[in-house]
């Protein structure tokens, strides 16, 4: 922590990269960053690897989309990302820079970069900030307050999932001090959806399959169906909680077609370990929850996903 908390306060030009496919703990933590390193006279800016998705709209403000040009930063920190590989064409940022900060939760991180911050135990990288944070004697502000919040928030589920610790709860708690609406960002995280969605997921319940003795249930999307509801199936989140939450599912696997490949999305509900799923194709994650891309046909995919989770449980 002691070489982290001195490269960020001997930066002078940093960018803050959230890793491709940016969700709310990624993007939530590089704006609390983006303000700590503000509030220190660091020129920072965050850039991403494509546009936020619309959900994530009230946590995006001045985000950029990576268009081949960062100037030319000193520092480069990547945040919530378990690969140099997980920025994508961005990483060549990270080749350039002189210095690469790694601040991660993810059991699978690959320990990149000049310097490291890994809690694999950690709730979220937000809950990882919030302490290098506290130890670098930050003054927290209302804004770096919902930020946090905002991460922690998210990558437990609104403090649901099994990643919870009390630590966890004890930084929630301290945070909410500082006058944030949470029950604004759970509502934002978790309930706010559009009717285009909600039918479509009405429908997509059909097509739940079951393999392992019901052990494994997956639910595809392909960009074609979510098409008939005019959406994009980039804009449809949250599709994993279809099968995880029926009774009797260990893995639960959600595949949808983005952009010419197969992102997947994958939650345990018991000992199996996902993680382990998501790396066989260039994946990463937690044990509880893990995600990867492959590219092939949405069948092909699925099948080569039910056979891995096969061999995990």
């Amino acid at each position: 922590m002691e070489k982290v908390t001195e490269l960020i306060k001997n930066a002078k030009k940093a960018v803050i990269l959230p890793h491709i496919s940016a969700d709310a703990d990624a993007l939530a933590s590089c704006q609390a960053m983006k303000c700590v390193l503000l509030g220190f006279g660091i020129d920072a800016v965050i850039i991403a690897e494509e546009a936020v998705e619309a959900r994530l709209g009230f946590i995006s403000d001045g985000i950029e989309v990576y268009d081949g040009e960062a100037g030319e930063p000193d520092t480069c920190i990547v945040l919530d990302c378990g690969d140099i590989e997980r920025t994508g064409k961005r990483a060549e940022i990270a080749e350039k820079a002189k210095t690469v900060i790694n601040i991660d939760h993810h059991k699978t991180n690959t320990r990149f970069g000049d310097a490291c911050f890994v809690v694999d135990t950690a709730s979220a990288t937000g809950e990882i900030l919030y302490s290098l944070f506290k130890t670098m004697g930050v003054e927290i502000t209302r804004d770096i307050a919902k930020y946090l919040y905002t991460a922690i928030c998210s990558d437990t589920g609104c403090f649901a999932y099994s990643n919870v610790s009390p630590d966890t709860f004890i930084s929630a708690s301290e945070l909410i001090k500082y006058d944030i609406n949470h029950a604004e960002i759970a509502r934002l995280l978790f309930d706010c959806v559009d009717m285009d969605e909600e039918f479509l997921k009405a429908e997509l319940t059909k097509n739940i399959k079951s393999y392992c003795d019901g052990k494994v249930r997956t639910v595809v999307m392909t960009e074609e169906f979510a098409k008939r509801f005019g959406l994009n199936t980039d804009e449809v989140d949250g599709l994993v909680d279809m099968p995880r939450r029926i009774r009797g599912t260990e893995i639960a696997a959600a595949l949808k077609e983005v952009n010419g490949k197969i992102r997947v999305s994958l939650r345990s509900n018991g000992d199996a370990d996902v993680s382990k799923v998501a790396l066989k194709f260039d994946g990463g994650g937690h044990i509880k929850a893990a995600g990867c891309s492959i590219y092939d046909d949405i069948e092909t995919a699925e099948k080569l996903i039910v056979s891995a989770c096969g061999e995990v449980l």
